[in-house]
C-alpha cells in the first residue's frame, strides 16, 4: 500500500493502481477511526488501526494497519497526520452552523443549540450543556459525564463517532458558550 500525504489532501492506493483513492481535506464528509490495543495472556502483542475516510461525492475508502512490538503500521502515522487536517477543514463550516443554531450529528451524538443529545426513541436523551462536566476518550470510547453525577452519562465506541477532534472541539466551544 502507498500513501501519501499533501498539505491540501492525499493519496491511498497500491504502487500500481491506476485509480488511486485521492482526497482533499475540505472534501471530507466523515473520517472514523478506531485504535485497539492487542494482548494475548496479558501480553502486549500491537495496535490495530483502522480508519475510514468517507467524501462528499459518496466515496469512501477504509485503511487498515497492524502494529507490532518491532514495525509500526503506516495507517497509524496516516491517522495521526490527516485527523487534524480533516479537523481543520471542517471546523470553520461546522462552527458557522453551529452558531447558526443548527444542529450538528457526531454517530450517536448530535450537538444541538443548547443541548448535547443521544439515543432514539425511548433511549433519546438530552443533557444541557451547562450539566455536561466532560467528555474523553478513554480506552476506546468517547464518554460524556454530568455533572454531579457518577458514572457516565453516554459511551460510544470512538468507531461510531465519525469527525472526533472536529467533535471534541465543538463541544469545549458550546461548553465555554461558543
Amino acid at each position: 500500500m502507498v500513501i501519501v500525504v499533501y498539505e491540501q489532501g492525499g493519496v491511498v492506493g497500491l504502487a500500481d493502481d491506476p485509480a488511486p483513492f485521492h482526497f482533499r481535506y475540505d472534501e471530507v464528509s466523515g473520517f472514523t477511526q478506531d485504535v485497539v490495543k492487542r494482548y494475548v495472556n496479558q501480553s502486549y502483542r500491537g495496535i490495530s488501526t483502522t480508519c475510514v475516510v468517507a467524501l462528499n461525492d459518496g466515496r469512501s475508502h477504509r485503511l487498515q494497519g497492524q502494529s507490532t512490538r518491532t514495525e509500526r503500521s503506516v495507517v497509524e502515522d496516516f491517522r495521526q497526520l490527516v485527523d487534524p487536517r480533516i479537523a481543520a477543514a471542517q471546523l470553520p463550516g461546522m462552527l458557522a452552523a453551529m452558531r447558526r443554531g443548527q444542529a450538528l450529528a457526531f454517530g450517536p451524538y448530535v450537538l444541538e443549540p443548547g443541548v448535547l443529545t443521544t439515543g432514539t426513541g425511548r433511549k433519546h436523551k438530552r443533557l444541557p450543556w451547562s450539566q455536561v462536566e466532560q467528555v474523553t476518550v478513554e480506552r476506546g470510547f468517547v464518554k460524556v459525564t454530568e455533572r454531579g453525577r457518577r458514572g457516565t452519562w453516554a459511551t460510544a465506541g470512538i468507531s461510531a463517532v465519525p469527525n472526533l477532534t472536529a467533535f471534541i472541539h465543538l463541544v469545549r466551544e458550546a461548553q465555554a458558550g461558543g
